[in-house]
């Protein structure tokens, strides 16, 4: 049964796991180390340490609440526990934490300190939106209050699950691009994946609170469209997304994505290597995984 993931996250790849997992034993490339630039909830980097595919995943994530939540649950994971046991799940919880969502605020205040406010606004606001309303609404009349995803149990298991992987994870809080210039700079074939899941094009500035503006996505696309290394990049169906890697291969995938619908999502992946395409079986594994 595969672990859950302690973060609820838009746009989390974690059903693309059976693919990705193949298309590295298809090349070959099993006890890899990955390369994850923009992590997030890193639902891919730890679905293949758990199932022993890369032997290694060094991750990146810019926002300071994701990285620092991933930099306690490795680093500190007993102190993080003790704040989850020990928190009310309220609105006006939720209201101290929302002001970590200012940089300013986190001027002195520890990584698990700003790591558990991540975690706490991950859980409480919708759809796992950082940067969105909480759970209910500030008058709390919905039939789904603010502490309906927060099950302290589960997230606690997971949390203690995921930490016996710290010695095969680096977490870096860098500007992607930057991540990837110095960490994968003299990195060939051999030993190396870099998966790339960048902020959704059409959707991003609404659903994360780092994105990207046209010329950004242009830069990543021509920085990545030149390294000799296997890389996978996916991203939402968009036509100038399509434009920028139309010379690379490419596989078209439906996903449960959507934020606030019931319906699903088109995801581009685009690789330098020869993807294949979703196989009955790989389909059926993604639609089972919840």
């Amino acid at each position: 049964m595969p672990i859950k993931n302690p973060l609820r996250y838009p746009g989390a790849k974690s059903k693309l796991v059976p693919y990705i997992k193949k298309l590295i034993e298809t090349e070959n490339l099993t006890n890899c180390t990955l390369y994850e630039p923009y992590a997030g909830s890193a639902a891919v980097s730890l679905a293949l340490l758990e199932s022993k595919t890369i032997s290694k995943a060094i991750i990146n994530e810019l926002d300071p609440l994701i990285y620092y939540f991933w930099i306690s649950v490795m680093n500190d994971t007993d102190n993080l526990i003790a704040l989850i046991e020990n928190v009310d799940i309220t609105l006006d919880n939720w209201i101290h934490y929302s002001q970590y969502r200012n940089s300013s605020y986190l001027t002195n205040k520890s990584p698990l300190e700003i790591g558990f406010a991540g975690l706490y606004l991950n859980r409480t606001s919708f759809s796992g939106i950082l940067n969105a309303n909480p759970l209910g609404g500030m008058e709390q009349k919905s039939q789904y209050k603010i502490d309906c995803r927060f099950n302290k149990e589960k997230i606690i298991k997971n949390i203690k699950v995921l930490s016996c992987f710290s010695d095969k994870i680096e977490i870096y809080n860098m500007d992607a691009l930057d991540f990837l210039s110095k960490k994968t700079k003299y990195k060939r074939n051999y030993n190396t994946f870099v998966y790339i899941d960048p902020p959704y094009y059409e959707k991003g500035p609404t659903l994360y609170r780092y994105s990207y503006d046209k010329s950004m996505h242009t830069k990543l696309a021509k920085f990545i469209k030149n390294k000799s290394y296997p890389w996978l990049v996916s991203y939402d169906d968009h036509p100038e997304i399509r434009k920028l890697y139309q010379k690379s291969k490419r596989q078209n995938i439906y996903l449960d994505y959507s934020v606030n619908t019931h319906t699903q999502g088109k995801e581009l992946l685009f690789s330098n290597l020869e993807i294949p395409p979703m196989e009955v079986d790989t389909i059926a594994e993604i639609n089972c995984i919840s």
